[in-house]
């Protein structure tokens, strides 16, 4: 049994760079390639963990976020935004989304991710790889 993780990302080619990434790091893994079909594997399949893009086409990553923390099925699963939009050290996540009661997700990820800092990010919010069994 392995730990379950999303990722939403418009981009084939990074969905199987990460799903790449997640798999060779022992978690189970499932892609979508847009906010909705994304949103819908979440409700169904229940991940551990979430990596959500912020910049896609028809539905932001924004939208999509706040649409997982509005819904019973999905408000408390850990996501990692990822985003290829510098933050710096000062970063504001409300003013960023123009929102003071939407709470911040785990984490931040620039986009190229670093392998190691994201399976530890990773490991560090919901634990490494395989699930030893009790």
């Amino acid at each position: 049994m392995a730990y379950k993780v999303l990722v939403i990302d418009d981009e084939p080619d990074v969905l199987k760079y990460l799903e790449s990434v997640l798999s060779d790091g022992g978690y189970e893994v499932k892609t979508a390639e847009s906010g909705k079909d994304g949103f819908e594997k979440a409700c169904e399949w229940s991940p551990d963990l979430i990596c959500l893009d912020i910049m896609m086409p028809k539905q932001s990553g924004i939208s999509v976020y706040r649409q997982m923390r509005e819904d019973k099925k999905t408000c408390n699963i850990p996501v990692i935004i990822l985003t290829g939009i510098e933050k710096g050290d000062d970063f504001d996540f409300h003013a960023w989304v123009g929102d003071d009661e939407l709470p911040p997700p785990e984490q931040f990820l620039e986009k190229p991710i670093k392998v190691s800092a994201f399976l530890e990010t990773i490991g560090k919010i919901i634990g490494s790889g395989k699930v030893e069994s009790k």
